[in-house]
């Protein structure tokens, strides 16, 4: 729901918005699964009612959403097209609901399944040769980099050739109407929320094994004594993969009473508290080991945060010349890219002005309108 969107929640959620003015021409039927939608006394209002687009229509199915996925994953019904009808899928999240269409546009955000199988539960044998046969079937591919188009074609290389032929970046983008600078009480009353006092480094993201947590508090242990900020680490942990939080915890048990008594996990943080918590922040730190984009990264930036992030897949790509750049692998190169950020005052704003600049070359209404392009190349 939108008050607990994921990364591909906000993307799938900031596209419903803007696809129709992007493409006033179609006709765009948002379809979901909603199964309070049957509780609801006004059956009229949907999740994207205050959008006021006329072309816009919501199709939400009272179905619980672990059940359809169980039933689709194995008997491939029931078809979209038993449901809606339609010229084009547009499925945003890997894998388009069963089909016989041809037309069919999907996102691939990721490797991570690949590379990271132990935060993608999802990806059985049965999700991943479903991906597969979409890959080879599907009229139209979104990747959100470069880096996730090359990690694509890595990946399925006996397919590679055609596949490339049908493949588009489009990257993400950023709300700065609601990522921005933010005032005083705004920071103040996130501080109070959650016990944060002094000034503070930001960790922002969900607690998986890939966002590489254990060894940015091993590197926060490592700052001197008068150098060591707060550290918030800002993010839910999904119940369907504790193994993040299985690991951070050992690390967080490790620290001397004095340090771990400065971290602070706040858990999910709404979309307020990451703008206000991002706002008074000294840096976002975001040493990942691996992302098809980076969302934070350029969500930091544009609320004039200075954002330390890693060198390899595709946040160098995300974030250009307006970031830190560490080894994720490497303990020291975290706590001394930590320690130039707190010291270093030129750098701090270099990067705060490199980071608006930054941001400004990513919006959502220019991945909308590049998405209904891709959206009307994919109904051939």
């Amino acid at each position: 729901m939108p008050q607990a969107r994921t990364g591909v929640g906000t993307y799938t959620w900031q596209l419903i918005r803007r696809l129709p003015r992007a493409d006033p021409d179609a006709i765009f039927i948002a379809w979901y699964l909603d199964v309070r939608a049957a509780l609801r006394l006004d059956r009229r209002a949907g999740v994207f009612a205050d959008v006021g687009a006329p072309n816009l229509v919501e199709r939400r199915m009272p179905i619980p959403s672990r059940w359809f996925d169980r039933v689709t994953m194995r008997l491939d019904v029931p078809r979209i097209e038993w449901m809606v009808r339609s010229d084009v899928v547009f499925a945003p999240n890997f894998l388009p609901p069963p089909t016989r269409s041809r037309r069919v546009v999907l996102t691939v955000h990721d490797l991570a399944f690949e590379r990271f199988p132990e935060t993608a539960p999802m990806a059985t044998r049965r999700w991943l040769a479903r991906l597969a046969s979409s890959l080879r079937t599907a009229s139209q591919v979104i990747v959100v980099s470069e880096q996730t188009r090359r990690d694509l074609l890595e990946s399925y290389p006996g397919s590679a050739a055609r596949l490339a032929e049908r493949l588009t970046v489009v990257p993400l983008g950023v709300d700065t109407e609601v990522f921005r600078p933010v005032g005083a009480d705004a920071i103040d009353q996130v501080r109070r929320r959650y016990g944060v006092a002094g000034p503070f480094l930001l960790s922002l993201g969900g607690i998986e094994p890939r966002k590489n947590l254990p060894v940015l508090i091993r590197a926060y242990a490592s700052l001197p004594d008068g150098e060591r900020p707060v550290l918030v680490i800002a993010g839910p942990v999904a119940p369907w993969n504790p193994e993040g939080w299985n690991l951070v915890r050992p690390a967080l048990e490790a620290l001397p009473p004095g340090v771990r008594d400065r971290v602070v996990v706040t858990g999910y943080v709404s979309e307020d508290e990451k703008v206000a918590l991002l706002g008074g922040a000294e840096a976002l730190v975001y040493p990942s080991l691996y992302e098809g984009f980076g969302l934070p990264v350029i969500e930091a930036m544009a609320c004039g945060t200075p954002v330390l992030t890693s060198n390899v897949s595709a946040l160098p790509e995300t974030a250009g010349d307006a970031a830190l750049l560490v080894d994720p692998h490497s303990v020291e190169g975290i706590a001394a890219g930590i320690e130039r950020l707190l010291t270093d005052s030129a750098l701090r704003e270099r990067l705060r002005s490199a980071g608006f600049a930054r941001a400004g070359t990513f919006s959502w209404e220019e991945t909308a309108r590049r998405t209904a392009e891709v959206l009307r190349r994919g109904i051939g």
